[in-house]
């Protein structure tokens, strides 16, 4: 009976290895390996935006409750770009963007320009950049999604399963408890050899 005890232990413990390595394997899913391109992240940002850059620029755009904002720089050394001319073009849209000295961003309050960008779907816009002696055009894609496809996706997300959590620690506990129990039986069984 006590040779058969550790064998028991064992095939307990590797059914819930076994069961711990599929659980992993299904939360996997079937995203890319080795040097396949990962895909982007389905969760959605509560500020829609986007990021563009060329050999002299990038921009940094993030979509507010009523403006856009931007904060440019130049590409080679991160450095602000300040008081430039900045133009947007989204379809048949256009809009200007106004420095924000205090900041150092730029501003964009467009009613209609920002009502277009809002609207769910993905946006191409076009800025259009005048700072001294360098001009240049940029190009990035704003995606907008409504409140309720927000909702959808974050609730949908990867790993935010409350109840995949809940069943992970049952697992993990699971593999780790009879180890700890029958470690401590073994320990008190040879105290109690050692006491005698």
């Amino acid at each position: 009976m006590n040779n058969a005890f550790p064998v028991c232990l064992r095939r307990a413990l590797v059914a819930l290895a076994l069961g711990t390595v599929s659980m992993w394997a299904a939360a996997h899913g079937d995203e890319p390996h080795g040097d396949e391109p990962h895909p982007t992240s389905v969760a959605v940002s509560a500020k829609p935006g986007f990021e563009a850059a060329s050999d002299t620029f990038e921009v940094v755009a993030r979509l507010q409750p009523g403006a856009l904002k931007l904060f440019v720089n130049r590409y080679e050394t991160s450095e602000p770009v300040l008081d430039a001319d900045v133009e947007l073009e989204s379809g048949s849209l256009k809009a200007q963007a106004s420095f924000q000295a205090d900041e150092g961003s730029y501003v964009v309050r467009d009613e209609a320009f920002l009502q277009a960008l809002s609207r769910p779907g993905t946006h191409q816009v076009v800025v259009t950049l005048l700072a001294g002696d360098d001009a240049d055009l940029l190009e990035g894609l704003l995606t907008a999604v409504s409140p309720a496809q927000e909702a959808t996706s974050r609730s949908s997300a990867p790993g935010s399963s409350p109840a995949l959590l809940a069943m992970l620690t049952l697992v993990v506990g699971g593999t780790l408890a009879p180890g700890a129990w029958y470690l401590r039986s073994r320990l008190d069984s040879k105290a109690m050899e050692g006491a005698r």
